[in-house]
């Protein structure tokens, strides 16, 4: 019997099919996106590294086919040029999306604008992510077709956005503590959910690292395995 979570999730995706919002599978498995990372104008991006500490310490000691990954949801004008995030997020086995120029709704853009600035995104991560770039996922979670018509012409890129399970609550107050936040989690955990938490700040980063920590043991508790978004959508 789904979980309300799933059955809305479903009647959302029935609505919406331009968009990925979860994976039609009974396999126990999740995926992890964390968005808006880096922190701008940080020069160590600590906060960030935060977030990929508090996922290495639950990893530690697991075997690589139980370790948990995610999907980094970059935006461009919040790296910098002599960053080295994105090679420690690859290093660490995540993954990497692409999150536009600022943060921002994109719907709101006139359309040559949003391809101007989903352009210019993905030109600033591939000059440190010499990979393709396969997901897009839109400012505030919302597009329109003309966004779409244009996502479907980008070469390398899936042909639906790349949204969610859940409705974020991570971003507001007072909604944005981790305890809040971790419970609010463990409620929209299915088969084939997507699961998305929040960096771009450092209070933000702080308030996921900490919710992370419990968020990964209540998954590994109910046997899921967390990974990311591509490996996800790949499963048969």
């Amino acid at each position: 019997m789904p979980t309300p979570p799933q059955q809305l999730a479903v009647q959302i995706a029935r609505m919406f099919p331009d968009a990925l919002f979860y994976k039609e599978t009974t396999a126990k498995v999740v995926a992890l996106t964390i968005d808006d990372v880096p922190t701008p104008d940080e020069v160590d991006d600590a906060s960030t590294q935060l977030i990929l500490d508090a996922i290495a310490t639950h990893n530690r000691n697991l075997t690589l086919s139980e370790q948990a990954r995610a999907t980094f949801f970059m935006i461009s004008s919040h790296i910098r040029e002599e960053s080295g995030i994105i090679d420690r997020i690859v290093e660490q086995g995540h993954e990497i999306g692409n999150h536009g120029t600022v943060d921002e709704m994109s719907a709101l853009l006139h359309p040559e604008v949003f391809a101007q600035q989903l352009d210019a995104a993905h030109d600033r991560i591939v000059k440190q992510y010499p990979q393709s770039l396969r997901w897009y996922r839109p400012g505030h979670g919302l597009y329109n077709k003309k966004m779409l018509h244009y996502l479907q012409q980008k070469a390398g890129y899936e042909p639906r956005f790349a949204l969610e399970s859940m409705l974020p609550m991570d971003t507001f107050k007072p909604t944005n503590d981790c305890l809040f936040t971790a419970w609010y989690v463990s409620q929209h955990i299915f088969p084939g959910a997507i699961l998305v938490l929040h960096g771009g700040s450092p209070q933000r980063s702080s308030q996921t690292a900490r919710a992370l920590t419990l968020i990964l043991a209540t998954l590994r508790e109910r046997c899921y395995r967390t990974v990311t978004l591509s490996e996800l959508w790949d499963m048969e």
